[in-house]
């Protein structure tokens, strides 16, 4: 029984199947924070929205004032749509 070697026993971090998976997870990791500080260093630029701006128009209130386009400009604005003919 000379010629026989005697099985290694290697601790699960130290196996090849685990180091694979491992530098795979590790470069996956490396990929996506490059991704991530590309998009920080150029995020620098306004976000590029395909926006055309709507036309001026006055509306009257229930208490009889007028509310204008322009009082609103600068803010965050939300637009509901219920499209009732849809089901």
């Amino acid at each position: 029984m000379k010629g026989k070697k005697k099985k290694v026993k290697r601790p699960w971090w130290r196996k090849p199947r685990t180091l694979r998976r491992m530098s795979i997870g590790a470069l996956a990791i490396l990929v996506v924070t490059l991704g991530a500080a590309y998009v920080v260093v150029r995020g620098g630029d306004e976000p590029r929205y395909n926006t055309r701006f709507a036309s001026q128009f006055a509306l009257p209130t229930t208490s009889g004032t007028d509310v204008t386009l322009d009082q609103h400009l600068g803010r965050h604005n939300v637009l509901l749509y219920f499209n009732e003919g849809m089901g």
